[in-house]
């Protein structure tokens, strides 16, 4: 672990008691229920007391910061662990300091399948290495815990050799989305998606969605907010080995490969296209087909058609463009999380998730190598049938003034119409896997082969046993059985010849 730059100057840890918790929100006020039935897991709500309760907030800009990685998970890839959940929770809240400030103001600890998953809201004046430094401690943490546990993989999505400043390009999926400053009105709506088992590739259908089809979202039809002008949509090239190929590294180069990519990645750099919504429709949707490029950011536009505010980000990044010491290697779907604003000029939550409902398929599922119909499922669920995939999504009330994540609504929670969509895509992904098996389309191909090397030593061992032949034809000409001689004659050669009709 590398030198700690956060925390408090003491060295001792930040006390719990210094947080409000969302479970104690009734402690002291009369009940209206008798009786609560649960319907889904709803996390717990860590707030830093003396600041999200101060009576003058300062007016400055904060941001929300998702991190989601599997450092371990309970029989196979399947769930997280509640001890290793909790170990990464007490991490991060007992070194949550900087300077004389908390990092996080609120904060939220969440699993999706065997992904765990930090969401919280920071402060400009918070210097973000120091929040990527604490995750990937906090990370490392529930590792340990997770291989004392004797769970899978323990570590699995740190895969760079040591933090260096940036949690973008290590393994673990982040991204930060700056909230909006204002004075008048408190309240922002933040929708908060994370996936298992699948790539950022999956996260187009809520933008080719809810951000450009009125099917799916009316307000971009009958909306009266900046909605009405359409969106830039930014997509970036996530293949870097593919674009190395196309520079001229040959594919089975190893070397040149890793050198290209190298120099393809250096610096964090992206390949980005930025398109316009409804315009650039077909080009959009043209891209989008393919897992290589992924909508990464959405801004809004203003009364000229110009760059806005941004309203969407996602992990767009791929694994298999993290350098380690055995060069660049493919290691897995990326398992991506998303941070999107919802309602004003944005869409609706119930827009912005329903395109799910026609049970699309995405990459990735068990072994991380095949096509399967995604699950929305509601947050801190387990993977199941054929490891997933899945999909979680949970909506925030955050106060930007104060920094507190105020409440939590569940998108896909259990006892509404996505237990419908949930028994449909199940049918679907048995019937599916059933009829095709290792065959694609069920299995991808061979290049997007998550756990790949027993293929490729099978697929080497079979090549040695190919042998260039000539077809086998008949009729004569010069090819066939009869090595091309006697093909038409020996026929004629037969005790009675070709019968001339049949009784």
């Amino acid at each position: 672990m590398a030198a700690k730059r956060y925390g408090l100057p003491d060295g001792k840890p930040v006390k719990l008691s210094e947080y409000h918790e969302s479970r104690d929100e009734l402690e002291g006020l009369p009940r209206t229920l008798a009786e609560k039935v649960p319907v889904t897991s709803t996390p717990n709500i860590f707030s830093y007391r003396s600041y999200v309760f101060a009576k003058n907030p300062a007016l400055v800009q904060r941001y929300i910061k998702a991190t989601k990685a599997d450092v371990g998970g309970v029989g196979g890839h399947v769930v997280a662990a509640d001890e290793v959940k909790s170990v990464i929770a007490k991490f991060v809240l007992e070194n949550n300091w900087c300077g004389k400030e908390p990092m996080f103001t609120s904060l939220i600890v969440t699993h999706t399948g065997d992904d765990v998953a930090v969401t919280g809201i920071v402060a400009e004046s918070v210097d973000m290495s120091l929040v990527d430094q604490l995750m990937w401690d906090a990370l490392h943490e529930g590792a340990r815990k997770a291989a004392e546990l004797g769970l899978y993989g323990p570590g699995q999505d740190l895969v760079a050799d040591a933090f260096t400043g940036n949690l973008r390009g290590t393994g673990p999926a982040t991204v930060a989305l700056p909230l909006p400053v204002r004075k008048d009105n408190a309240s922002q709506t933040v929708l908060v998606s994370f996936a298992d088992k699948t790539e950022p590739m999956a996260f187009n259908y809520y933008a080719t969605g809810a951000y450009l089809l009125p099917r799916f979202n009316t307000g971009l039809v009958i909306a009266a907010s900046k909605m009405k002008r359409g969106y830039l949509m930014e997509i970036v090239d996530l293949d870097t080995k593919a674009q190395a190929i196309e520079a001229g590294a040959h594919p089975r180069d190893q070397r040149a490969l890793d050198g290209k990519m190298e120099e393809l990645a250096k610096g964090l750099q992206e390949k980005v296209i930025t398109l316009r919504a409804p315009e650039d429709l077909y080009d959009i949707e043209g891209l989008c087909r393919s897992s290589r490029f992924v909508i990464a950011r959405i801004w809004s536009r203003g009364d000229k058609g110009e760059r806005d505010q941004l309203g969407y980000v996602c992990s767009a990044e791929r694994l298999h463009n993290i350098k380690t010491k055995k060069g660049f290697s493919y290691g897995g779907k990326d398992d991506p999380v998303l941070l999107a604003f919802a309602q004003g000029d944005w869409p609706a939550p119930g827009e912005m998730t329903s395109p799910w409902a026609a049970c699309p398929m995405v990459a990735g599922d068990c072994r991380g190598s095949h096509n399967l119909h995604i699950l929305p499922m509601p947050i801190n669920s387990q993977t199941s049938y054929w490891s997933g995939p899945i999909l979680s999504a949970i909506t925030l009330s955050c106060n930007i003034h104060t920094g507190r994540i105020g409440a939590i609504s569940d998108q896909f929670a259990l006892g509404t119409p996505w237990d419908e969509v949930r028994r449909r895509a199940s049918e679907l992904a048995i019937q599916f896997r059933m009829a095709h098996g290792i065959r694609q389309p069920a299995t991808l191909h061979e290049d997007e082969l998550e756990y790949q090397e027993g293929w490729k030593e099978r697929r080497t061992r079979l090549e040695r046993q190919f042998e260039l032949k000539p077809p086998l034809t008949f009729g004569g000409n010069g090819d066939g059985a009869n090595g091309g001689k006697g093909g038409a004659k020996a026929g004629a050669g037969r005790r009675g010849g070709r019968p001339g009709e049949i009784d």
